[in-house]
């Protein structure tokens, strides 16, 4: 039984997640893209809002005055949960893409009518997995370098094999930071794109340093 199973094994038995978190492989994600925790939600701003979650529960309703399909999700993160809604426009394109259990980004906001309200009610308008966000070359894998790195030729050539057994869209980002520490130079591969896998990033941080090789904001 894989990680993603048996934490949903857990949910569906016991009501929550008790030996890890399905976001805890995107902590970093959630670090880079997310603007606001669950437990900062709760007062109205006109500020887009992302959330970094997983839909733990949806519920599908009948609008009595339209007739349309929409949504109410109930969404936790590493603070807290919640429930939002998504109307029935954003609803019809995004019910295919919304599953219990995937870690995702949500954006939205509070809406108009909601202003000065003591709950206001956060609207869904648009979902992205996180896997797809490692897949889009919107992050990049930044290799940290200065004094004391060991960066022999055969070093580096054991670099580019990493990238070129781990094909996909995160560009490689050199930073060189001098022993006089100014600001570090960057360099970003032309040519050398990655998969910012667990196993890419375990082969460069054995070569390199676990505190030399971390995930970036790709643009």
């Amino acid at each position: 039984m894989g990680e993603t199973e048996r934490l949903a094994r857990e949910k569906e038995i016991l009501g929550f997640y008790i030996s890890g978190h399905p976001l805890e492989p995107f902590r970093t994600e959630c670090e880079l893209f997310v603007s606001h925790a669950i437990a900062q939600l709760g007062a109205w701003t006109e500020e887009q809002i992302t959330l970094g979650v997983v839909v733990t529960a949806i519920k599908r309703q009948i609008s009595r005055k339209s007739g349309a399909e929409f949504a109410r999700l109930t969404i936790e993160d590493f603070t807290g949960t919640t429930e939002v809604l998504v109307f029935p426009e954003a609803w019809t394109a995004l019910s295919d893409r919304i599953r219990e259990d995937v870690p995702v980004l949500l954006r939205g906001a509070y809406g108009r009518r909601d202003q000065g309200a003591d709950k206001p009610t956060f609207i869904v308008e648009t979902v992205q997995k996180f896997a797809e966000v490692r897949a889009s070359g919107q992050l990049a894998i930044a290799l940290e370098l200065g004094a004391g790195a060991d960066l022999t030729e055969s070093v580096m050539r054991d670099v580019r094999a990493v990238a070129e057994a781990h094909p996909g869209a995160s560009p490689l980002e050199l930073r060189w930071q001098d022993e006089a520490g100014g600001a570090p130079a960057r360099w970003r591969s032309r040519s050398l794109r990655l998969a910012p896998t667990g196993a890419a990033l375990t082969e460069l941080r054995n070569l390199l340093g676990a505190e030399r090789v971390r995930l970036v904001r790709g643009s």
